[in-house]
């Protein structure tokens, strides 16, 4: 208990340290930048709204550098409600409100720093760095909800080694860390825009590597692990592992991932006895950077799997058309095919959008 109000007195005094011993650091500039997706789509399907444009999302960023150590960042979600009285309004969600205390280098991890508050977590923040296209579509583990990029908790995150040669950079989004990069922590397990629902915490940990940083420093190999139980009130179990194999380089970006466990962190994988289901599941994406021109192409495959049931849930194709500005704010053209798995047999939806994605 003592350590739990520490926590908060810390986190509490960053929060309000006075500006006047914020301005005798030297980077001390509010920062300000933002990100919105809109779109016109188009869904083949005889349901009452198949035609419309629309928000998909935006964020809206602040940083703040307290001392050279000491960074804060807040950043809101602008969404569109779907549901109750507010139905149809523009809407304002916390996605990110941390506070990031750079830590001493060690011999071998470098740039490590600890989070706490409203933070990210370990896998899709580093998938999305390298998959760049959140515009078209949430990561994976991310869009079935089982598991989230930003939670209540506490991150300890670094990478393995210096930097990589600039010249090896090319191309490379993720941490630049000869050896590769970790990220380890604890959270409350049902997502930012979730509210905590039962007494339980969970844990997840993403460790990459770069097994040979001198002759494919564009390759890495990625473990992830979550341990936890379901954001419901019957506290079902959650486990996951996952193993993923990335490449980035200046004309092809790629990532094939696959896992198995049980339940999912938003507790909606149960069965009637809000026992857990077995899931097993695997993605792949691809972009493609063929032209002088800043054209990508990409493509984009996931399946979901009920293994309890030894069949499939869901399948998603994905493909899109991008214009990239030097900024990557994009102009996209996305066509989207789901399969999903019913009991009166298998649905296929097919969507066309045009998506806007804007930076500053």
């Amino acid at each position: 208990m003592y350590s739990t109000f520490k926590t908060i007195g810390v986190f509490a005094l960053f929060l309000f340290l006075p500006v006047t011993l914020s301005a005798q650091s030297a980077v001390n500039d509010l920062g300000f930048s933002g990100q919105f997706f809109f779109s016109y789509e188009r869904t083949f399907e005889n349901i009452d709204v198949n035609n419309e444009f629309q928000l998909k999302r935006g964020y809206i960023t602040f940083r703040r550098d307290i001392s050279d150590r000491v960074k804060i960042r807040f950043t809101q979600d602008v969404t569109v409600d779907q549901e109750g009285d507010g139905e149809g309004d523009i809407e304002l969600r916390l996605k990110y409100a941390l506070v990031n205390i750079a830590l001493n280098d060690s011999r071998l991890i470098k740039n490590s720093s600890i989070e706490f508050g409203v933070v990210n977590r370990p896998w899709i923040d580093f998938e999305q760095d390298i998959n760049d296209f959140r515009s078209q579509r949430s990561m994976f583990l991310d869009y079935y909800n089982i598991l989230s990029s930003a939670d209540y908790g506490i991150t300890y995150a670094g990478q393995l080694g210096e930097d990589l040669p600039e010249s090896a950079q090319a191309g490379i989004r993720s941490a630049p860390g000869r050896y590769g990069s970790f990220s380890i922590g604890v959270y409350n397990g049902g997502g930012y825009a979730a509210l905590e629902k039962n007494n339980n915490k969970l844990i997840e940990g993403r460790l990459s590597i770069r097994p040979v940083p001198d002759l494919l420093p564009a390759f890495q190999t990625t473990v992830v692990g979550a341990l936890g139980k379901g954001n419901i009130p019957e506290s079902p179990d959650f486990s996951l592992g996952a193993l993923a194999l990335s490449y980035e380089t200046n004309t092809w970006i790629g990532i094939l991932q696959g896992f198995t466990g049980i339940g999912d962190g938003a507790g909606s994988f149960v069965d009637q006895s809000f026992e857990p289901i077995g899931l097993i599941g695997w993605s792949a994406f691809s972009e493609f950077k063929p032209f002088e021109l800043p054209v990508s192409l990409t493509l984009r495959y996931d399946e979901l799997n009920n293994r309890d049931q030894s069949e499939w849930h869901t399948r998603k194709f994905v493909t899109g058309l991008a214009y990239v500005f030097s900024n990557r704010s994009k102009i996209i053209l996305d066509y989207d095919r789901s399969w999903y798995n019913e009991i009166d047999g298998t649905r296929a939806v097919d969507t066309i959008e045009i998506i806007t994605e804007v930076r500053f």
